[in-house]
This record gives C-alpha cells, sequence and structure tokens, in this order.
C-alpha cells in the first residue's frame, strides 16, 4: 500500500459497502465514522466497526454467507474515490474492538477487510451531482417514520405484504450468536421493505441527484459505480413505479456485466442524510445518446433509510475530526501542581484507542463517575499541552470548595477513573503563514495558548511569536520553565512576563496590570494577531485596547466557554409556526409546553427549574446530552450532532413531536 492510498483511508470519514448473500443478492450499505471511518490494523487489515442501528444486519448477514465484498471510500471535497475489494470476517475480538473508543457507542463488533484489490478512480458524478454542498447546503432529516407509515399503509391497502429478511442470512446470524446479541429488529423496521416503491418514496427520486450503484462485474466480482446528475427516474412508460438508471462504468476494474445481473443503489440528496435503497435485479435497454448504459431496475427491495452514517461521517461540514463521541473513561496517571491552586491531570483512556487529533486551544468536557451531586456534573477544561497519542492533559483552578474543580483537586489521583467529552471548542490557532501572532494569558488562561505555543515551536521557526503571560508573582505564574523550554527549541519566540503584585527575588519585564499600552512597547499591534485569554473583563479590556491603537478587530481572537446568549442555536423561519409540544422530564417528574418562543430545549429545561448540566451553548461541549426515552427532535441549524443514538443535544434541539427525556 503506497502512501497516497494510506493517507485516504486515513481521512476517509464515509464508505459504502457492497456484500452479498449466499444467493447473490446484493445489498449496498453507507458506513461513516470520526476521525476515519477504517482503522489499519498491524497486519495490515483494515477495521470496520459496527455500531448501534436498526439491527436489520444486512452487511454482516452476507458477510456471514459470502465473504467477498466491496467498498468505495470519499474524501470530502475529493473528486477521486477509492474502490476496494476483499475479503471480510466478523470479530468482536477484544483486540479488534480495542482499536476504537470505549466511549457513549462503542461498536458491537468489527468487520475485518483484507483488501485483494485496490483502484483510485476520477469520477465525474461529484459533479454532476453538485454532491459537495458545504455547510449552508445542509438539509434537515426527513421524517422517515412518517413517510413509513403512510407508505406502509399505502402497501397494505394494496395487498402488497413486506419482504422478509433473507433466510439464509439469518439462520448465519443464528447461528452465529449475532441476531441474540444485536437483538430483533422493530416491527416497523420489519415491515418498511417492499418489492414495490410507494409514493413516498417516489416523492424524493427526483431529489436523490447522487446514486451509488453496486453490481457484478464480467467474472462475477462486485463492482461500485457512482452516478449523478438525475440519473435515476421513473419508467413513465410502465404501469408500475418502476425505475431507469443510466449509469457509466469508471476506472479500470471491471467490465460490468451485460445484459442483466443483480445489483444494489443508495440514492441520497446532497446535504441529506436520509437515503434510497434499491435491490434486486437489472436488465440492460440501451445506450444513451451520451454513451451511458440505460438499465431497467426490478426491484425485490426497496425503501427509505435514515442512516446514522452520514451524520457521524460529517462529510458536508468544514468540521474539525471527532475524535470520540459522549463521555470516554480515562485513567489519571500523572499530576503535578503547578501552582498553589491550579493542578494538572495527566489522563490515558482505557480503552486502547488513540486518544486522537485535538486542535492547540481546545477543552475537554470533565466528569465523575462518583460524583455526589444529584445530576452529575460536567465542566470545560482546556488541554494544556499537545495530546500524545497515549496522554492528555488538562490544568484547573480551584474554585471553591464544592465544585468539579474542587473534587478534581482533592479526589482524583493517580489510578482514578474520570470521563471526557471530545475535545471541542472553536479557539484554535488559524493565522496566515508567517504572520505575527501574540499569545497573551493571563493566570490559568495560559492554559489553551500553551499548546498553541508547542506547536509554533516545534513547527513554525520562521514565525515571530510574542508569548505574553501575567499573573500576580512567580509563584503564581504557571508554566515558567515550558515555556522557556520552548523559547531555546524556538529562538522566533519572545517570552513577556507581567507580574501584578511581584515578590522582592521575581524576575520579569513588566509590573502592574497588563493594558494595551504596556503589550504596544513590545509587539507590533497594528500587524499580528492576537490570542487572548483569560478573565473577562482582562480580554474584553485588552481588546478595546488594542483596536484603540490599530489592531484590527478580526485579527483578535478570544477564549470565553461560558456564553450568555444561545450560543449557535436559532430557529428557522418556517420553524416559528410550529405548534405546541408537550415536553416531560422524567426524572424531575415534570411537564412543559414548548412553543417557538421558548427557544431551544435547554431554555425550556432552565426556565422550568429542571436541573440539567450546560455550558458552551454552542453544541461543543456536549454537555447537555440527555437520554431520549420517546419522540423525537429537530435540530435547526441542520446539522445532526455527533452523539451517541438516542441522545439529544438540549441546546441545539426543539421538539418534532411530544418528547419524553430522561431528565
Amino acid at each position: 500500500m503506497d502512501n497516497r492510498t494510506r493517507a485516504f483511508i486515513e481521512k476517509s470519514t464515509l464508505l459504502f459497502i457492497a456484500s452479498r448473500n449466499a444467493d447473490g443478492a446484493m445489498d449496498v450499505s453507507p458506513r461513516g465514522g470520526q476521525p476515519s471511518v477504517l482503522r489499519f490494523r498491524a497486519d495490515g487489515a483494515l477495521l470496520m466497526p459496527d455500531y448501534v442501528g436498526n439491527k436489520r444486519l444486512d452487511t454482516i448477514g452476507n458477510v456471514l454467507a459470502n465473504p467477498d465484498v466491496a467498498l468505495l471510500l470519499l474524501n470530502r471535497l475529493s473528486n477521486d474515490y477509492l474502490r476496494i475489494n476483499a475479503r471480510a470476517i466478523v470479530s468482536q475480538a477484544e483486540d479488534d474492538l480495542a482499536a476504537f473508543p470505549a466511549d457513549e457507542n462503542p461498536p458491537l463488533s468489527v468487520i475485518v477487510l483484507q483488501p485483494t484489490r485496490m483502484e483510485f478512480v476520477a469520477s465525474k458524478a461529484f459533479h454532476r451531482s453538485g454532491f459537495w454542498v458545504d455547510a449552508s447546503g445542509l438539509k434537515p432529516t426527513l421524517d422517515v417514520l412518517d413517510i413509513y407509515a403512510r407508505d406502509i399503509k399505502w402497501q397494505t391497502d394494496g395487498g402488497r405484504d413486506p419482504v422478509p429478511f433473507d433466510p439464509g442470512s439469518e439462520s448465519h446470524l443464528a447461528g452465529s450468536g449475532l441476531r441474540a446479541f444485536y437483538g430483533t429488529p422493530s416491527p416497523m423496521v420489519q415491515k418498511k421493505v417492499y418489492d414495490t416503491a410507494g409514493p413516498g418514496f417516489m416523492s424524493f427520486i427526483e431529489d436523490a441527484r447522487f446514486i451509488v450503484f453496486a453490481h457484478e462485474g464480467a467474472s462475477g466480482e462486485i463492482l461500485i459505480d457512482l452516478a449523478g446528475g438525475a440519473p435515476l427516474k421513473a419508467d413513465r412508460e410502465t404501469n408500475a413505479p418502476s425505475l431507469l438508471l443510466d449509469i457509466e462504468h469508471e476506472g479500470t476494474a471491471g467490465p460490468a456485466a451485460l445484459h442483466s445481473a443483480p445489483f444494489a443503489i443508495i440514492a441520497a440528496e446532497p446535504g441529506r442524510c436520509d437515503n434510497i435503497r434499491v435491490n434486486g435485479t437489472y436488465r440492460e435497454v440501451c445506450t444513451t445518446p451520451d454513451g451511458r448504459r440505460r438499465l431497467s431496475l426490478q426491484s425485490e427491495e426497496i425503501y427509505f433509510h435514515c442512516s446514522a452514517a452520514l451524520t457521524r461521517s460529517r462529510i458536508w461540514m468544514d468540521a474539525r475530526p471527532a475524535a470520540w463521541s459522549g463521555k470516554r473513561s480515562f485513567t489519571c496517571v500523572a499530576r503535578r501542581q503547578e501552582s498553589p491552586d491550579v493542578v494538572s491531570l495527566t489522563f490515558s483512556p482505557r480503552d486502547r484507542a488513540p486518544v486522537g487529533s485535538a486542535e492547540p486551544g481546545q477543552f475537554v468536557t470533565v466528569s465523575l463517575p462518583h460524583d455526589d451531586a444529584k445530576t452529575p456534573r460536567r465542566r470545560c477544561y482546556s488541554i494544556s499541552s499537545v495530546p500524545t497519542d497515549r496522554e492528555l492533559r488538562i490544568s484547573v483552578r480551584r474554585i471553591g470548595d464544592n465544585g468539579v474543580s474542587a473534587l478534581l483537586h482533592d479526589r482524583v489521583m493517580i489510578g482514578d477513573e474520570v470521563f471526557l467529552g471530545p475535545p471541542g471548542g472553536q479557539f484554535v490557532f488559524n493565522s496566515a503563514p508567517l504572520k505575527a501572532v501574540v499569545l497573551v494569558s493571563a493566570g490559568v488562561g495560559i492554559t489553551p495558548l500553551l499548546p498553541m505555543a508547542e506547536q509554533l515551536a516545534r513547527e513554525e521557526p520562521g514565525r515571530e511569536i510574542w508569548f505574553v503571560h501575567a499573573a500576580r508573582n512567580g509563584r503564581h505564574h504557571l508554566f515558567g520553565p515550558e515555556a522557556l523550554e520552548l523559547a531555546n527549541l524556538n529562538p522566533g519566540i519572545s517570552l513577556l512576563t507581567v507580574y501584578s503584585r511581584p515578590d522582592d527575588d521575581d524576575t520579569f519585564h513588566h509590573e502592574g496590570r497588563l493594558d494595551a499600552a504596556a503589550l504596544a512597547r513590545h509587539v507590533p499591534v497594528a500587524e499580528a494577531d492576537f490570542y487572548i485569554c483569560g478573565p473577562e473583563t482582562f480580554m474584553s479590556s485588552l481588546r478595546d485596547g488594542l483596536i484603540e491603537l490599530g489592531a484590527p478587530p478580526a485579527a483578535i481572537r478570544m477564549e470565553a466557554f461560558e456564553q450568555s446568549g444561545g450560543g449557535g442555536f436559532a430557529l428557522r423561519e418556517a420553524q416559528m409556526n410550529l405548534p405546541p409540544r408537550l415536553v416531560s422530564f422524567t426524572r424531575s417528574d415534570r411537564q412543559a409546553t414548548w412553543t417557538p418562543e421558548c427557544g431551544s430545549l435547554l431554555d425550556l429545561a432552565l426556565a422550568n427549574d429542571i436541573e440539567v448540566q450546560f455550558s458552551c451553548r454552542s453544541g461543543e461541549c456536549q454537555s447537555c446530552s440527555q437520554k431520549m426515552i420517546s419522540g423525537g427532535v429537530i435540530y435547526p441549524s441542520g446539522e445532526e450532532p455527533l452523539i451517541a443514538r438516542g441522545q439529544v443535544l438540549l441546546c441545539q434541539a426543539i421538539p418534532k413531536n411530544d418528547l419524553v427525556l430522561d431528565c
């Protein structure tokens, strides 16, 4: 495997996997994951996790009967894809499961893939379909349950029966123990598949402009091709609601089988996570004027599918990779007293998966398994050094004797367990190459800036960098030796120390409060980017002063976890007319009526004195994630958050219908 292929796999967050049962009937399914959908095993095999889903187990059932599969991997904004043929087995071995974080959404099994062939393909489908939308092109998920209900009624009224799950695959699942382990699909899932398209299904055909087409090659292997534009359409010349597909084979693998063969399709609308699924056999009708094959599709299974895969992939989001979702168990492996009121704690994951990526400046949300509070508390703390593959450090200032900070100071010792949410936050380094940078902190505000300085020291020797820290005195100066090491590593880093009440033996550059005028004596105010973290009054006064001295407002970034407003939450105009919904909070034994004027579910909970945790209000820290017992929610932004199945992010959600929450 060459470097290009390995890098492509490591960056891929979305793939489509095609498989077939013992009789040759085919299926293609999406899989998504962060920070990548596949992991490399030491022996070169690829590991693909399987999470809680609708329990149909199409792919797993097929793999148990027939190990030959094909995959199509996507990279965000790339018009090339990677086509892989492989042999697959289903594993629940501890070592294979341990390749993935043991968070609130751990994998239930792993499909182990041994590639037999790989090929990069340049495809026209992305451009033709307009697949690469940005976040503004995201579309809210459809009310698939309502579509199911209406289509099932239409099918029942027409005397049609649902298509049962393949009995051969079901036998393999039962014999392997996986059916008992996963459980039985719900009645709705068991009834959703028919061999004829219902009106709800057909109403979205024209919107499904991106087609994943799995079929047999001439030698019998599985091929996957893409098509875009409007390649899938209703066959208007027949009375039955059948489909036509225009497709061309891309790449060198193949060629495609002629005339007729089994197939499977996923049809997606760019920006929407719901997709259309069709499995069956095709026959070739003709060749279109532009040289594509026109196929008439005889459906044997046809249904809507609301997949978590596209949500997990974040394929349409310009988002940083998420190392895990929800709470993940870590062990404290080191602690160090940095000053009289600040302690550093280093954590290592209890699973064997790596810590994962975290941008310098981001934070994690911390909670404790044995918190005595009625509602377990969560607090955000900056990551105070660049994480290694197995370690992540935070540094915490003690605030009072009854909060999470006091618990971390007094009760978390080496060997103890803590829960960490995934790294989040938008206060990350983002400056033009070689532009002068000033990192300014006061007190414990140094914690998000220290990893920025560490990264700059190691990776950008040609940039001018000022690392400015304000403290009471030398005894309260955090990370002085670490800052000095960075300055010795990179001569472009200048240290500037400000003490408000220095001791007699302290060494410093400026005495008194740090303000813009004092800073301007040392740094080029009008030419630099500023990253500022500290108390709110410190940051706001410094920002105002720098702007008065000529700093462009856009060149000043500041960090603040707590937000007084609604963060990233806003209702769209159409959502302002939604009807009232009853929201039940079971543990609090209360009910409240939501209306659009109430805002988010978090706003509703707080207005009714429901005790729930929250912090950033922008969906980053996941502190307000709660279990949803029944009902559904809408995320007005159009972006489904990356949280465990069955959870809801209160600060970003509104109720879709009457809702029951476990809080």
